[in-house]
């Protein structure tokens, strides 16, 4: 908009000018350069340039521009000079929702945006009022009426100003609307801003729409909403009676209202209704999951061994005449989408156990440690969540889902398998209800597969899964990327908590520090490695001579891969096969120098130890005075026996006469030098 510029100087902003007057900014700058020092033409007021504003002088324009542009100079309205777009209404209209819930429509959005730009006008008129009046004394009455009618002929201006019209009302109701909008402001313009108008004049009311909703899910015949129709009806003509089982309330078809059959069946199918009264009328949980629960959005993780989803499968063939299928566990590493564990058999039920097992094995032969989080179905699952599944056990995070299918990255994996690799294998039988015609049911005949066979051949197709590209880097494998991209922060296995639910269990004892299972003799050990010294006695304490339950787990080689000693629910130790030396000293490689050396050390540990033990026992005896019989009432005659005299032995006085002094005795005998004299 034109502006005061000086005293009585109008300035005009070329963004005005161009390019509703002028095409191009050249043009412009060509017209003003031309009538510049002629007295009449267009004239600029300040050149641009250096942050300066090119502007034209309001005065030398055209006339008809100057008509358009408007002369701030001249008010045609009382509203004109307050009048300006309010910048905060947009912002507050479009993110207004009537009753909590609807967003306004565009249109309703752009008329409350008008009325709010003249109602701040008529604001800043009405203080404007005020204050001329109050400055020359005069009264405020009759200042709202004013304001009225300023607004009621504000909207000529509009209309031939901004091409717009405001709908404010211009009757005795805009003194109530002007107290309004100064206290709620842009509230005070939006019509029902609870969206309870709406509902007070529908014929289907809350209470009804429960009625018709509950007719057609609590029937047991499973009513159409055509059914319902004629249910309704016949309530509202007394042919029939509504109630209510839990509160014995019976409901009077006076307080309802007559409906069409399309109004019925509308309200039924509507998605709110449909989404109550579909998961208690089917019984496809995944159907209703799929048609109405929205689900997660994840992104894909990177790292192998991040998480790892598990599911039952049977491979779309049959392998006997009844139509058996074989049951298949899987379990596939996300970020790799490599299937590292495989079990199958007969029935699921024995299965899942072995699966747990299989893939200890598998991690622990290929040097990995376990995946750190588990994605599983509920079913089979659910048993072992206190348990092997307990976070922190066997995984540090364990997502159980309950029959959702949606849930589990596997089933994306099991469709791959299904039609990108098994479909073209003899035998693959389709799915009657596919949704591509591709897949589904032909009339031929199915064929019969040998178990071993049929297992076979689905452990070949995953092994070709595992060595196929994988999708995100097509230059490896699925494989490949899953020994290249292991996550540094897995945790290594923790066999104390997982054995006793995973391992199987052999009753045993440890006798002169070795402990027997499966045949072997195994040392005592710890961490992996067998212990010595006073670590070895340690133990030794705890389970030598003694019976004991060990856990262990077979590698896929049939050998032990991890053995563990438990004594009254206590783990004690680890054991190991303890290795060998040649006994051939010629023959013997470092491998065997190492083993006796350990072997050695194993066994002066016990001897150090028995040592030790001998040298604090001092040479104490005892006399055992303990008499043995009751009496010696029992005797054989001929037999002779020492018997102790009767007789008292002699006690000697203790007499003076007894101190004998020593006097020393003068010998005859010469001494041998004499005898040499």
């Amino acid at each position: 908009m034109p502006y005061i510029y000086s005293n009585k100087t109008v300035a005009v902003e070329v963004e005005e000018l161009v390019p509703r007057f002028w095409k191009k900014i050249q043009s412009l700058q060509q017209e003003l350069y031309r009538y510049k020092d002629k007295p009449f033409g267009i004239k600029r007021l300040q050149l641009g340039g250096n942050g300066r504003k090119l502007l034209v002088d309001f005065d030398s324009l055209p006339s008809d521009i100057q008509d358009s542009l408007g002369d701030p100079r001249k008010a045609e309205h009382p509203l004109q000079p307050f009048f300006e777009w309010d910048s905060e209404a947009p912002e507050y209209y479009s993110k207004f929702k009537r009753g909590g819930t609807t967003i306004l429509k565009s249109d309703e959005q752009e008329r409350y945006i008008i009325n709010a730009s003249v109602m701040q006008a008529v604001l800043k008129l009405e203080q404007a009022r005020i204050q001329e009046r109050l400055k020359m004394k005069h009264t405020l009455v009759g200042l709202t009426e004013s304001l009225r009618y300023d607004v009621e002929s504000f909207q000529n201006y509009l209309r031939s100003k901004h091409e717009v019209e405001h709908t404010l009302p211009v009757s005795i109701r805009f003194k109530e609307l002007l107290k309004d909008f100064k206290q709620n402001k842009f509230l005070a313009l939006i019509k029902d801003p609870t969206g309870t108008g709406k509902q007070n004049a529908r014929k289907v009311d809350e209470k009804t729409e429960m009625i018709l909703n509950a007719l057609f899910k609590n029937q047991i015949h499973k009513p159409t909403p055509t059914d319902i129709a004629r249910n309704y009806d016949a309530f509202l003509n007394g042919y029939a009676e509504v109630y209510n089982e839990d509160t014995g309330e019976m409901y009077n078809p006076k307080d309802f209202k007559k409906l069409s059959p399309a109004t019925i069946i509308n309200y039924i199918n509507k998605w709110e209704n449909t989404l109550a009264t579909y998961k208690a009328r089917s019984g496809d949980r995944q159907v209703y999951m799929g048609k109405f629960k929205p689900h997660h959005q994840m992104q894909m993780p990177t790292m192998a061994g991040s998480i790892i989803s598990i599911d039952d499968r049977q491979p779309p063939f049959i392998y006997n005449k009844q139509g058996d299928r074989a049951w298949f566990y899987l379990g596939v590493d996300i970020a790799s989408q490599a299937i590292t564990t495989v079990v199958y058999g007969k029935s699921k039920e024995s299965i899942l156990i072995d699966f747990y097992r299989q893939m200890v094995r598998n991690y622990t032969e290929w040097g990995y440690c376990l995946p750190n989080e588990l994605e599983c179905e509920s079913s089979l699952n659910s048993s072992y969540k206190d348990t092997l599944l307990r976070p922190g056990t066997m995984f540090q995070k364990v997502k159980i889902e309950a029959n959702n299918a949606r849930g589990k990255y596997i089933e994306r994996i099991n469709g791959k398998l299904r039609y990108e690799i098994e479909k073209t294998a003899m035998g693959w039988i389709a799915r009657p209800k596919a949704k591509s015609e591709a897949n589904q049911l032909s009339s031929e005949k199915k064929t019969v597969i040998p178990f071993d066979i049929l297992v076979n051949e689905r452990m070949l197709e995953i092994e070709q899964f595992n060595n196929s590209a994988h999708p995100d880097n097509p230059a490896i494998s699925r494989w490949d990327y899953f020994e290249q991209n292991q996550h540094a922060d897995l945790k290594p296995t923790n066999w104390e908590l997982i054995l006793p639910h995973l391992g199987h269990k052999t009753l045993t004892s440890c006798n002169a520090g070795y402990v027997k299972l499966q045949g072997k003799k195994r040392a005592i050990a710890q961490n992996g490695k067998i212990l010595t010294g006073e670590a070895l006695i340690q133990q030794m304490r705890v389970i030598e001579g003694k019976e004991f339950e060990v856990y262990w787990l077979d590698g896929n080689e049939g050998q032990v891969l991890k053995a563990l000693v438990y004594f009254n629910g206590r783990f004690v130790c680890e054991i190991m096969e303890m290795p060998r030396y040649n006994r051939a000293t010629i023959e013997r490689t470092a491998a065997d120098e190492a083993a006796l050396q350990l072997q050695s050390s194993y066994v002066a540990s016990v001897d150090l130890f028995e040592k030790r033990q001998r040298s604090k026992i001092e040479n104490v005896q005892i006399i055992d005075n303990t008499p043995k019989t009751v009496n010696s009432n029992f005797r054989f005659k001929n037999v002779k026996r020492y018997e102790a005299r009767e007789e008292p032995a002699e006690v000697f006085t203790d007499d003076q006469d007894d101190e004998i002094l020593y006097t020393p005795q003068q010998t005859a005998v010469p001494s041998w030098k004499r005898n040499f004299m």
